[in-house]
């Protein structure tokens, strides 16, 4: 993340000091509660003498991680002089100039998490474009409270004609967010020790959406992006399996499909969507190229052989079809004929010097009797292949997205 390993070891601290007021905010909640200004003193002290060079905005996001430790293990957040108190507290310790935001989050988040959508709403309605899980908690809140608008016992024909107030909020909030595509989990204040309520809200609303806007692809986009950065494997294949069903000729849905059952150890389905994409996309170079690294994990010399033709016929560039004959030949235990390719590929084009060089390197390690060795070279020589790859294709050309 351009990050020096300095940042990377202050923030493994902070995470140990955050872990161990954490432990101490849930063993003394009542404690905590009843002396707020002494305790977010003790925390600023103890903040400023173990990190004195720390950034403010670094600063700020700890005190707001501890406004919600607090507010989450006290039993008071019904009291809303309670509320107003802790933010009054952890505001006096902040440095930023949008002090408050921070803190209103928190504030929302916990608030909708103790499912008070009401005044859940009037702290977090101001930040909902900032991250999605914002939005979606803003359109949860007044999805929540749409479902209160009509009595039960009501069995009027406009009750299940008509959406009322809240309702049409929580659309017009759910088109907001697809209409803006603001970042999804972005935000320091959403990094809560159990973010398994913003998840659940999160799931809801993506599939409400999908009910309401079902022609809307942002949904489906939104929530794989969600699904990898939480790693929810179930989630994913729901979401994909959706995906595929409505935009079955979108080069970006099919790709994530091609890439799960990769992982999935599934090479049928993938060469089942990689067939789909070259007819639908017969110019473009991304399907073939998806045929050539499916055919370097089945390691099927008829299956490369084929779509290596197709990629010399539709002009791909010469030094991706040479690497990837190279490490074909690697993979299929053809150490000679793959040196000998390497060799052509260097003098053919100097430039990649380095990178060639580098490619020997790997395919000793390859060719190693050492388990343990051979086994992460076949990785960093696929990844590799697949880095240059794709930024050979792209600087050829753009894809062509529909």
């Amino acid at each position: 993340r351009g990050e020096q390993l300095s940042d990377a070891i202050v923030y493994d601290k902070l995470h140990v000091l955050k872990k161990d007021f954490s432990g101490y905010i849930e063993r003394n909640s009542a404690k905590v509660d009843a002396n707020l200004p002494v305790f977010f003193g003790y925390v600023v002290s103890a903040l400023e003498s173990s990190f004195p060079h720390i950034g403010d905005d670094d600063y700020d996001e700890f005190i707001d991680s501890m406004t919600f430790k607090v507010l989450d293990a006290s039993r008071n957040i019904a009291d809303f002089d309670y509320i107003r108190r802790v933010k009054t507290n952890a505001l006096r310790f902040k440095k930023m100039k949008n002090a408050d935001q921070g803190i209103n989050i928190v504030i929302g988040l916990r608030l909708v998490k103790a499912g008070d959508p009401v005044h859940g709403l009037e702290f977090l309605k101001k930040y909902a474009t900032l991250d999605v899980k914002l939005g979606m908690a803003v359109a949860h809140c007044y999805y929540t409270l749409s479902l209160r608008e009509f009595r039960k016992d009501d069995e009027s024909p406009a009750k299940n004609l008509r959406p009322g107030e809240m309702e049409l909020l929580a659309r017009e909030m759910l088109l907001k967010l697809a209409k803006t595509k603001p970042p999804v989990n972005t935000l320091r204040q959403l990094e809560v020790d159990d973010p398994s309520f913003l998840e659940k809200i999160f799931w809801q609303m993506i599939f409400i959406g999908l009910e309401w806007f079902p022609d809307e692809i942002w949904f489906i986009n939104t929530g794989l992006k969600n699904a990898m950065d939480t790693s929810n494997a179930a989630m994913r294949k729901r979401i994909l399996e959706i995906g595929a069903e409505r935009f079955y000729t979108n080069i970006n849905i099919l790709r994530e499909m091609y890439y799960y059952h990769l992982e999935n150890r599934d090479p049928s389905s993938a060469a089942g969507v990689v067939n789909q994409l070259i007819k639908q996309y017969p110019h473009e170079l991304e399907p073939i190229y998806l045929g050539l690294k499916l055919s370097l994990l089945t390691q099927k010399k008829m299956t490369y052989h084929g779509f290596r033709k197709m990629a010399v016929t539709n002009n791909m560039p010469s030094q991706i079809v040479d690497l990837f004959d190279f490490t074909f030949d690697l993979l299929n235990h053809e150490p000679r004929e793959a040196m000998a390719r390497i060799a052509e590929f260097e003098n053919e084009f100097p430039r990649f010097q380095y990178y060639a060089i580098t490619l020997k390197y790997i395919a000793s390690d390859l060719l190693s009797t050492d388990e343990v060795r051979n086994k992460k070279a076949r990785k960093v020589l696929l990844d590799s292949l697949e880095n240059f790859s794709l930024r050979e294709l792209q600087n050829r050309k753009p894809v062509k997205l529909p």
